[in-house]
């Protein structure tokens, strides 16, 4: 294995640019004692997302480049070839590091709104990953899957929690490069050299969080879509990871109804796990969202009576914001209920009071006007 430093890269083989490697990292950071392994791992998926050269690690835990490489990739020996512990400086950086950044998660955790979708998601990926599983997540566009997903990936990284988007995918190269540009792999080169490199990433401690899911079902190449399903099993069986598929109805109705049903059923009947979330936003989300800005919104109903939009437009036929929740419900998504309330807060900030219903209506119809196709040009 390559010794090599930050003025003297190793080949691509073995280096994304100028950073190490993924699959060299895990290998190396096994070597290591278990009392380093969690706050190595940590560090390298947290230099991945900030996109740090290896300088630029190096500069920040306060060692040399040569050092820093010899760590990460398990060789940092002393002159009778012994194997060394990392530095303790570089060791104190990385849990101050860690402190800090968990400090600002839990910040982050007072502003961010617990929906009844954040839950369910969040307890499902929770469940697999204590069960070694493979579950899937289904639900239409605009529900919020996605940003739950990331902040489950956010809040539980700890080195372990990965993230995969498979938007772009049309085949089975495609899956690996993802997977290797998630795992800081770098995605080029030959597939055969890359298949291995991502399961040697990859291992039992990892949940593996893949979106998107049903790209993979849209594979316009006759036979494309197994062969991606066969690379998903086979990242599942060879690493033990844990396996959360996230994916819209589309690819739920494809499982269930489609011409490669069969086949796709072979993974589906791993994933003994399964949410299937509603077409729309419910009322419970929504009612989360705007209560967290200060916004009246009727109580759920008492009893068996269900918390719907039909049942609290029974109940509640004067509610002011009514029409507009219901119509972001169904037409526009979670993304769009922050945007019109965040507007309607910037009116009622110009305006020296406190935010109204009144404002958010005003904030939508801005949209609507711009939305609207011009008559005169």
């Amino acid at each position: 294995m390559s010794t090599t430093t930050d003025t003297q890269p190793a080949a691509t083989e073995q280096w994304s640019g100028t950073n190490l490697a993924g699959d060299i990292v895990e290998i190396g950071i096994k070597k290591h004692k278990p009392e380093f392994q969690g706050d190595l791992r940590w560090w390298f998926r947290y230099s991945l997302e900030k996109k740090m050269s290896q300088a630029e690690c190096a500069a920040e835990l306060g060692v040399d480049g040569s050092t820093y490489s010899r760590v990460m990739r398990g060789e940092y020996k002393n002159e009778n070839n012994g194997y060394l512990p990392p530095p303790a400086k570089m060791l104190s950086r990385i849990r101050v590091l860690r402190n800090q950044l968990r400090i600002v998660t839990e910040e982050q955790r007072k502003s961010r709104v617990v929906t009844l979708t954040t839950k369910e998601i969040h307890q499902v990926c929770r469940k697999a990953w204590d069960d070694k599983q493979i579950a899937f997540i289904f639900g239409n566009s605009h529900v919020g899957k996605t940003e739950n997903l990331l902040w489950f990936r956010d809040e539980n990284n700890h080195g372990a929690t990965i993230y995969v988007d498979l938007q772009a995918v049309s085949g089975v190269q495609d899956i690996y490069r993802e997977f290797a540009r998630a795992l800081g792999l770098g995605a080029d080169g030959a597939i055969n050299k890359l298949m291995p490199r991502v399961h040697n990433a990859i291992d039992k401690s990892n949940l593996v969080i893949v979106d998107e899911f049903h790209s993979i079902t849209h594979a316009y190449q006759k036979g494309s879509a197994i062969r991606m399903i066969n690379a998903l099993k086979s990242i599942k069986d060879r690493t033990g990871c844990a396996m959360v598929i996230c994916s819209t109805d589309v690819g739920r109705d494809e499982i269930e109804k489609g011409k490669d049903a069969k086949l796709l059923q072979q993974l589906n009947r791993r994933g003994v796990i399964k949410l299937h979330l509603p077409s729309a936003l419910r009322v419970a989300d929504v009612r989360a969202v705007v209560r967290a800005s200060k916004l009246d919104f009727p109580d759920a109903p008492k009893g068996t009576r269900k918390d719907l939009w039909k049942h609290l437009r029974e109940d509640n036929p004067n509610f002011v914001g009514l029409d507009l929740c219901e119509r972001i419900a169904y037409n526009h998504g979670i993304k769009h209920l922050f945007s019109v309330i965040a507007d309607g807060k910037k009116m009622a900030d110009r305006a020296e009071r406190a935010l109204e219903w009144d404002d958010v209506l005003e904030a939508q119809a801005i949209y609507d006007a711009l939305s609207n196709p011009k008559k005169e040009v």
